[in-house]
């Protein structure tokens, strides 16, 4: 029945190929800032670039962050289909997880405290996010530390043009999940500003699959306060300052590890983001200066005596800080030659403990405040545009560690215009991963790690119709890692940080959007990426938990005025384990089906079911953990 089901799939996707020769995607028009960090559309960069606009995120407002951007080509989001609170590991192009950056509104939000300083997506409500931009390949030219295979920037809801918006959305769903959040923005005078509450509540599932289904694991509830405000003062027309806060919390039940539950096991986690920018804006030149200051805090208590292994109590800290000074802008010589350059500072620590109580007495370990860093960069990249059909941008970056000292990165991302309708594209760049840290400092760091240094190469052609109601991009990458940072454990079962010496992942990506006359839009991305490692000219197979293939399918109706049908496909393919994981080494493939339903029934409000996994799969992106089933969410939203 599987195979069946994704044999019709695949077939209908293929001749949507057909059916949309020379075509490309929609956004081609759409302006976007996160390619050069500059405003620009999408036939002025050789960037390859996916857009989740205002309208895709409200026909997923019962979804979390995670969920929307997993439908995306090329990225695979372990914990996005689990408990609310799992840990998000973003597989993206088939690097391992740390190695995208996430943004909000332009500042990278990395951990210092995580073990990968990857940034914690649950943090992320969606009623806070205006848009989301993803942009592909290596791109630690423009951003830095952690761009080695993409960016995530997402951008958070402004001031609007009245002097008072109203917002909100009000849902509640299988699991006992309720989900509230409530929002005000506008513009007075020269004074905008945006406030946006979240809060969600679920009685949630076992995190932890109970094979025998007889031993009553119990739910692993979730909870979570998340309040943003945007506000900016124009002082003239070339004049402003911006202040933007985040302050989020939720807490959450989790079990004792895989098949194993923990009746009293909970984690809190807490995350500050507070920023002022100064922007100038003139004729040429535009810059900004920034200062952004972030804190992220997670406690793990687990007082029962039901705890996994020997332990009867443990208890463990951490928090990480980071400070982000920039000075950016950019200058346009003329209107087809501008350059952007700017001034990074990153400083980051962490301070964390872990102790516990065991029929063996107690034990405790600590990360004082020693482990710390700090990077400074210099970068520039010259854009030109639309000369004669032709774009190019070309850049480099210089970066000063406090523990590795110097090391550089390069752009050169040329592309043509063959006509109105059709463009191809080449991306050469390099990128770098700094060990967190963690890799460092902990019980399994060392300090003789060195940063993962990438070549990234992407060829494509992007084509639309002359309505642009038809697109298709066609992408081919490949990236080189040399010293891949891993966890290992030796012979001896002492287990530590370690590079291996070569990583080479390749693949492509296919994404098409077809008008339906007037009633609709069909869009389909299918991904294959696959690759090794070799270390000492030994190769080894190692995407653990990432699929060869993954294919997403959405169609979106109007059949009459107001009314919103959107049935949607997703299958993964097979994929490996992790390298500590239980159970058999392959992981089975596993398809879902989806089907939202949204109605317009007045101006200002709007009505909306989302069913999900229709069909009941049972799957697991992580093995001995659940991944929701057959699940129902329905709600109102409103803007007055």
């Amino acid at each position: 029945m599987k195979k069946n089901f994704l044999v019709v799939a695949a077939g209908l996707f293929f001749s949507s190929q057909l059916n949309a020769q020379d075509t490309t995607a929609k956004s081609l028009g759409e302006v976007f800032v996160t390619a050069n960090r500059i405003a620009q559309k999408q036939r002025a960069t050789g960037k390859v670039i996916a857009i989740i606009d205002q309208a895709t995120i409200q026909r997923n407002a019962g979804r979390t962050v995670s969920e929307i951007i997993n439908q995306q080509a090329s990225v695979f989001i372990n914990g996005a289909n689990n408990t609310l609170g799992t840990n998000q590991d973003i597989y993206f192009r088939g690097a391992t997880s740390g190695n995208v950056l996430i943004l909000i509104d332009g500042v990278p939000v990395g951990d210092a405290s995580q073990s990968n300083n990857a940034f914690d997506l649950n943090h992320i409500s969606t009623g806070m996010v205006e848009r989301i931009e993803i942009l592909k390949g290596a791109q630690s030219t423009l951003w830095g530390s952690d761009a080695v295979a993409g960016v995530i920037n997402i951008i958070t809801k402004k001031g609007g043009s009245k002097k008072a918006e109203v917002n909100g959305l009000l849902s509640y769903g299988s699991y006992n999940t309720l989900r509230a959040n409530a929002g005000v923005g506008g513009k007075l005078n020269a004074f905008s500003y945006n406030l946006n509450y979240n809060f969600t509540d679920s009685k949630g599932f076992s995190a932890a699959q109970d094979t025998t289904g007889t031993k009553n694991f119990d739910k692993d509830g979730f909870k979570q306060n998340n309040f943003v405000a945007n506000l900016r003062y124009d002082f003239n027309k070339h004049f402003a300052v911006k202040g933007f806060s985040n302050f989020g919390q939720y807490k959450n039940g989790i079990d004792a590890g895989a098949y194993a539950d923990d009746a009293d096991n909970n984690v809190t986690q807490k995350n500050r983001n507070n920023g002022l920018s100064f922007l100038y804006q003139g004729n040429k030149l535009n810059l900004t200066l920034s200062q952004n200051l972030l804190n992220n805090t997670r406690l793990y208590v687990d007082d029962s005596a039901s705890v996994g292994g020997f332990a009867k109590y443990s208890k463990g800290s951490y928090e990480g800080n980071s400070s982000i000074t920039e000075l950016f802008g950019s200058y346009r010589f003329i209107d087809q030659l501008s350059l952007v350059a700017g001034l990074q500072n990153i400083a980051q620590n962490t301070t964390q403990s872990y102790k516990s109580i065991s029929v063996f007495g107690p034990y405790e370990t600590a990360l004082g405040d020693s482990a710390k860093a700090n990077n400074f960069s210099f970068y520039a990249s010259l854009l030109a545009t639309e000369l004669a059909g032709f774009n190019m941008e070309a850049g480099f970056r210089v970066n000063s560690h406090s523990i590795y000292g110097t090391n550089a990165t390069y752009t050169f991302n040329p592309s043509y215009n063959i006509d109105n309708k059709t463009r191809v594209f080449v991306n050469i760049s390099s990128g770098y991963k700094i060990p967190s840290l963690y890799q460092l400092y902990s019980e399994y760091g060392n300090k003789e790690l060195k940063p993962e240094a990438t070549q990234n190469y992407e060829v494509g052609v992007q084509s639309f119709s002359a309505d642009r109601k038809n697109a298709i991009r066609f992408v081919a990458f490949k990236r080189d890692i040399k010293n891949l940072i891993i966890f290992y454990t030796s012979p001896s079962w002492e287990s530590y940080y370690i590079n291996r010496d070569e990583q080479h992942d390749y693949g492509f990506e296919v994404e098409s959007s077809i008008g339906l006359g007037k009633i609709g839009t069909w869009t389909n991305n299918f991904t294959y990426i696959d690759g090794e490692g070799k270390n000492n000219n030994v190769k080894v197979k190692n995407l653990y938990r990432r699929p060869n293939f993954s294919f997403n399918s959405v169609l979106t109706l109007e059949p009459v005025k107001g009314l919103t049908l959107m049935p949607s496909f997703r299958f993964i393919s097979s994929r490996l384990k992790g390298a500590y994981d239980p159970g058999p080494a392959q992981m089975p493939s596993y398809y879902t089906i989806d089907f939202y339903t949204g109605y317009q029934a007045t101006k200002n409000l709007r009505l909306f079911v989302d069913l999900r996994n229709i069909t009941d799969q049972v799957y697991y992106d992580v093995p001995g953990y659940n991944s929701r089933k057959f699940n129902v969410t329905g709600g109102v939203s409103f803007q007055f």
